[in-house]
């Protein structure tokens, strides 16, 4: 009676263990808040990292948005690639044949001729730092608000076309995507920390706000996870080309433009998906506040801003994703690892029940066998 009454005892807290933190039940559905178009194929999305103010690129054309979805002022570009927008929509670049900076009433601040076309571009939440990547590679840009020319503070020459940037906040960490499949992870005067190679190629990038984790999705279809030290927490395979990838402040959430919408966690699993109707093909999309909104911008010239909708929260269920405590890990820049150390360490990050449920069977087991030495 008693063997059993134990049995039962054990299995009932493995159970218990298994769902005590299902945060990988959770489901998004995406909901449109608003709808607005351009002319001609945009290329490429930014949402300032408060979430509120958003900016669209085609190879003609800058579009600026208010948080209602009002366009506010469009610019002409030549052979437009990019664009990046400050916190609260104070300063907007846009990349292209040349390099241009507008305050938010769309005032070209200054404009810079580069030596080849700018392929990639991001701007420091306060503005006062771009980096742009391009066929020569990377430059890095320190601004006031007095500055009404170009100041280069940094470089990187990866021989190596670079295609997509991100930074944190500060401005103190950069993330590229080259051409060859290798992430550079360089700090602001443009000194590489280290480089982790994918061995794919059309590498999107994307440092979260907080600079504790580097999103990284290739033509082939792979989605990488890696923290700042250039880890490797996971790999996700997705049934769909991926043409862009944003990453939420914190780094818990990815978002993917893969024709339409895919909403991963950290552990590479899908969370929300979204399919647009027609023709109308997401190509770009931007989410790197804290906040549930996503700006997207199609192929046929559509802008729409998204917002996440939890659909259904499990009992239990946290409201938001945590954060990978690996991600955590001090930075250590003299020691930058090569592909052989970032390959061993690899393998996708565990849900968060997991662990629990292994605490709760060994707690258990010792208990039963506490129990069975003192019959």
């Amino acid at each position: 009676m008693r063997r059993n009454l134990i049995v039962s005892t054990l299995i009932a807290v493995i159970v218990i263990g298994s769902f005590i933190c299902p945060a990988m039940a959770q489901t998004l559905s995406v909901d449109r808040v608003w709808e607005s178009g351009v002319s001609g194929r945009i290329v490429a999305t930014a949402l300032s990292p408060d979430g509120l103010y958003g900016a669209v690129t085609t190879e003609r054309m800058v579009s600026f948005y208010d948080p209602n979805g009002t366009l506010l002022w469009s610019y002409p570009m030549s052979g437009g690639r990019s664009v990046a927008v400050s916190s609260g929509g104070e300063r907007i670049a846009a990349g292209g044949d040349h390099l241009l900076l507008f305050d938010r009433s769309g005032s070209v601040i200054w404009q810079h001729k580069p030596e080849s076309r700018i392929q990639g571009i991001a701007i420091a939440a306060d503005g006062t730092m771009i980096c742009t990547g391009a066929d020569t590679g990377l430059l890095i840009y320190s601004l006031d608000n007095s500055t009404t020319t170009a100041n280069i503070s940094g470089s990187f020459d990866a021989k190596d076309p670079i295609r997509s940037v991100s930074t944190d906040s500060d401005g103190a960490k950069i993330v590229a995507g080259a051409d060859s499949g290798n992430i550079y992870f360089l700090g602001a005067d443009g000194r590489l920390l280290w480089n982790y190679k994918t061995g794919d190629t059309g590498i999107h990038v994307a440092l979260s706000q907080d600079g504790s984790t580097v999103a990284a999705a290739s033509s082939q279809r792979a989605v990488y996870l890696l923290n700042r030290n250039g880890r490797l927490l996971g790999k996700s395979s997705m049934p769909g080309a991926i043409t862009d990838v944003s990453l939420s402040e914190d780094g818990s959430r990815l978002v993917l433009a893969d024709g339409g919408i895919s909403i991963l966690n950290r552990g590479g699993e899908i969370m929300g998906t979204y399919t647009p109707e027609g023709e109308g093909r997401i190509r770009s999309v931007s989410s790197p506040s804290d906040t549930a909104h996503i700006l997207t911008g199609a192929v046929d010239g559509t802008v729409s801003m998204f917002r996440m909708q939890p659909e259904t929260l499990s009992v239990g269920t946290p409201a938001t994703l945590l954060p990978d405590t690996t991600a955590a890990e001090p930075l250590q820049p003299s020691t930058p690892p090569t592909q052989d150390q970032t390959s061993s360490q690899q393998g996708t990050a565990l849900p968060l029940a997991t662990p629990i449920t292994v605490g709760a069977c060994a707690i258990a087991l010792a208990w039963w066998r506490r129990v069975r030495e003192g019959s």
